[in-house]
């Protein structure tokens, strides 16, 4: 089997992959800080947030005891001082992915690092089936400046080792608030590489992109409440609008020309979530399952290119991310 045309192929999928990935993990922890479920027990992810959640707490849900705006202030002072990230009686939950395979506006942050692999069936420019790897991690903040997100991605689990790439996204949270979260992100797919595969100026004779082709993108991202149409309660609403070239554009050979793609997804269920989105060359919708709210892992099933335009065509993309917070 040509071993380049399974790196090309792997490649695009390993983009998808990717980016439905970075959803799961930034939109969790986005609607862990604001906390639109009505649960009194989640963990907020900053340590303001968390001193914030106290204070009120201390001044709203307990009648015997009133403090003044200066002694909340100070209370808020003084846990952050004590840096309690994860205070006693409140717990951590995980939430499915929103993302239908395109790149968010959020993104990880300082604390924040992620695991996720990934198997996708064969396709038109692929005979067998093959996995990948992806290993995220967070510097900065995106709420005080910016927040980077840098990512390095095994290309195949059946050439293991053999080839990667590394991509990366600058992400600021524009909006934060009552109705809830909106981030812009920047990044560049493939930045680097290692490999003589995954490196290669070749394009594919059965058409797409040559492994070594970079994906710069552009999006906005909106994150707000809406009312449970399955239960009581309030549920996050994820929007994505943004333009991007390479494995984001619909010129199929260079991938020079710049497309628009977006995405929008609901959360159904407190382990269920759905999104459908088209990629700038194909239409994608995933479905997302936490099995264990408690638990870090999330799994996706991405139907990819639904629309059978791409030279790989229609693909069944299968994948578990597990997202930390190491100062949580």
């Amino acid at each position: 089997m040509n071993k380049q045309k399974t790196i090309t192929a792997q490649f695009f999928k390993n983009s998808i992959i990717k980016s439905a990935l970075g959803a799961t993990l930034c939109m969790g922890f986005a609607w862990s800080a604001s906390a639109q479920n009505n649960s009194s027990t989640q963990v907020p992810s900053s340590t303001n947030a968390s001193a914030t959640s106290i204070a009120s707490t201390q001044t709203k849900q307990t009648s015997a005891v009133e403090i003044s705006a200066e002694q909340e202030q100070d209370l808020v002072a003084a846990i952050n001082s004590a840096k309690i990230v994860n205070p006693i009686g409140l717990e951590r939950y995980y939430y499915p992915s929103l993302g239908a395979g395109i790149p968010t506006g959020f993104g990880a942050n300082w604390g924040d690092v992620m695991v996720g692999a990934a198997w996708s069936n064969s396709d038109k420019q692929r005979n067998e089936d093959d996995g990948s790897m992806s290993f995220t991690m967070g510097l900065l903040d995106s709420r005080k400046f910016v927040g980077l997100e840098v990512s390095a991605n095994l290309l195949s689990m059946r050439n293991f080792g053999d080839n990667w790439n590394f991509d990366a996204k600058v992400h600021r949270i524009l909006y934060e608030g009552d109705k809830g979260f909106l981030s812009l992100g920047v990044g560049r797919n493939n930045f680097a590489c290692s490999g003589s595969n995954a490196c290669s100026s070749t394009y594919p004779s059965t058409g797409g992109l040559a492994s070594n082709v970079a994906s710069n993108y552009v999006v906005l991202s909106g994150l707000t409440p809406v009312k449970n149409l399955f239960g009581s309660g309030n549920v996050p609403l994820n929007v994505s609008l943004g333009m991007g070239n390479g494995n984001y554009s619909n010129d199929m050979n260079s991938g020079a020309q710049y497309s628009v793609f977006g995405d929008i997804g609901m959360q159904f269920h407190d382990q269920v979530g759905a999104g459908v989105g088209w990629s700038g060359k194909g239409l994608n919708a995933n479905l997302s399952f936490v099995p264990v709210r408690k638990f870090p892992l999330i799994l996706n099933i991405l139907f990819a290119d639904v629309t059978n335009r791409t030279p790989a065509g229609f693909n069944v993309i299968v994948s578990a991310g597990m997202p930390f917070n190491f100062l949580q």
